[in-house]
Formats: C-alpha cells, sequence, structure tokens
C-alpha cells in the first residue's frame, strides 16, 4: 500500500522509531508533524514531507490530514498542565476534528494497558479517555494499550549506574506488563502500511512476560556486572521530584494515582499476543549499555 501516511510526534520515543521503520519499509508519501523540524532524524528522503506546527493548532492537522490515508497519533505527555485529563481529552478533541473533517480512514493511535473504570488512574484514564473520543470519528482504529516502557528507566540511569538503584511508589513484589518501544514502533508501523484493516479495536502490547521491580533489579545487575537495587519509594517523594523537575501538581498526583492502580495489580489481557512485543529486557539492555 503506497498511500500517504501522517505521523505525530516524529522526535517521541516511539514516533521517532515508527518514523524510521515507514523510512525503511514503506514506498510512498510520508508526511509528519513537528514542533521543531530540527529534532528530526537526519537525511530524510524526498518523500517524507515535513508540516511544522502542533498538535493544538487546528490549521496544521489539517495540513497534515490532506489526502492521507492512515495517521499515527501519540499525544504527548500532558506533564505541565493544570489539568492534566482536561489537557489529554481537549488535544484527542482537536484530532478528532481534524480527523473527521479529513475523512480519515484509519488510525494507529498509542494508548496504555489496563482497565481501571472509574478509579483515578492519570495516564491510563486520561488515555482511555482519548480512545472515546476518537472513537467518535468514524475512523478504523487500532488503540495499541501499551504496557510500561523499558526506556522509562532511562530517567534514573544516572542513580542506576552512581547509585545503584531505581524507584518507583509501589511494592518491589507486583508483576506488570514491560515493553521495548522499538517493539510498539514496529507493531505500529506495519499496521500503518496494512490496508486491510477495518472497525475498531484494542491490541495488548505487553512485552514478553510480566516483571516486578525486584525481577528488573535483578537483571539489571546481572547484566550491568554491579549491583542495582529496587527501593520504594514514598508517593510525597515522587510528587516532590517531579515539581523539582517543573511538571504540575495534576501531573504528578497523576502519575501517583496511576502507580497505585498498578500497585493493586491487574490481569492481563488472556488474549494477549505476546509474540508481536518479543523483546526482553535483557536484549533492551544490550542495546542502551
Amino acid at each position: 500500500m503506497n498511500s500517504m501516511i501522517a505521523l505525530t510526534t516524529p522526535t517521541g520515543t516511539i514516533g521517532s522509531k515508527v518514523l524510521r521503520n515507514l523510512v525503511e519499509a514503506h514506498a510512498g508519501p510520508i508526511r509528519v508533524l513537528a514542533r521543531d523540524p530540527g529534532r528530526l532524524q537526519e537525511a530524510l528522503p524526498a518523500r517524507v514531507e515535513v508540516v511544522q506546527g502542533t498538535l493544538e493548532d487546528p490549521a496544521a492537522l489539517r495540513r497534515l490530514l490532506d489526502g492521507a490515508g492512515a495517521l499515527f497519533w501519540c499525544q504527548p505527555d500532558a506533564a505541565a498542565a493544570a489539568d492534566y485529563v482536561g489537557a489529554y481529552t481537549s488535544l484527542a478533541r482537536a484530532g478528532a476534528a481534524a480527523m473527521r473533517e479529513a475523512g480519515l480512514a484509519r488510525v494507529v493511535a498509542i494508548s496504555a494497558a489496563g482497565e481501571p473504570g472509574a478509579t483515578p488512574a492519570g495516564p491510563i484514564t486520561a488515555l482511555h479517555r482519548m480512545e472515546g473520543i476518537l472513537a467518535e470519528t468514524g475512523a478504523s482504529i487500532r488503540f495499541l494499550r501499551c504496557g510500561s516502557f523499558f526506556d522509562n528507566l532511562l530517567w534514573q540511569w544516572d542513580a542506576i549506574m552512581g547509585d545503584g538503584y531505581f524507584t518507583y511508589p509501589m511494592p518491589g513484589d507486583i508483576p506488570g506488563p514491560q515493553v521495548a518501544t522499538a517493539d510498539i514502533a514496529r507493531v505500529a508501523a506495519d499496521l500503518l502500511m496494512d490496508g486491510g484493516w477495518t472497525g475498531r479495536a484494542t491490541v495488548p502490547l505487553l512485552g514478553p512476560v510480566d516483571l516486578t521491580y525486584d525481577e528488573m533489579a535483578s537483571i539489571l545487575s546481572q547484566r550491568l556486572g554491579r549491583r542495582v537495587d529496587y527501593r520504594p519509594c514514598r508517593p510525597e517523594e515522587l510528587v516532590e521530584a517531579m515539581r523539582g523537575a517543573g511538571q504540575s501538581a495534576a501531573a504528578a498526583e497523576g502519575l501517583v494515582a496511576m502507580f497505585a492502580f498498578l500497585a493493586d495489580g491487574y490481569a492481563t489481557p488472556e488474549d494477549a499476543d505476546r509474540s508481536l512485543t518479543p523483546t526482553r529486557l535483557e536484549d533492551w539492555l544490550r542495546e542502551v549499555k
């Protein structure tokens, strides 16, 4: 299939990998929306068109979607927003309006694993509300419900390498899905290039096995050749660290709520195809060491 594929967040953790995969495998035109085109990977082929702008700009969204057959939709984190969930839903509504106007056929959207229902769960709640808004566009959609990213460890890499530990506000013995963003990007790119699917569905992307943070610390120790511990922290310590990094109180409280939800444990979907995300933490560490 060689129709136009449009991408948001082409410099992001997942979006940049989706773009790289499409450049390598998609023969047709690609269009990306970039706040700062200077941050795009170098030497993009001529068939990649760059629209400068943001997801908040309706005119930029119209240019991005004009003539596109498929869209990669990934909302950037609303870390500075005073209303964290509200910022997500506002952006989703703007995107949905542009999708309807363009008559977009297919969307591949990044979402989150878990079923919090009415329980506040920060980013998970926000992304599931996004799903509901995009589902009303009439487009065929695949919501990629992702587990936690291995890449999140990079936010604490200095502490891991310097102090020998990493920390989150939850016990270390609760298993949960952990996934490589490269696997997510590959699945997203394959769906974007495949014009044969219709309807709306969720796709769980959960990594090869569930891991506890204690197990992750053991793997880090083995692969890095030094002791690495997992040390649970208090929720207020996470809030203090996030506020010190310039993030809003709402974003910090949302992340605390997410970890509280995860600490209660949740059943991963039995029909999840783990072969879609085969990269193990050991494999990921070989790439980043």
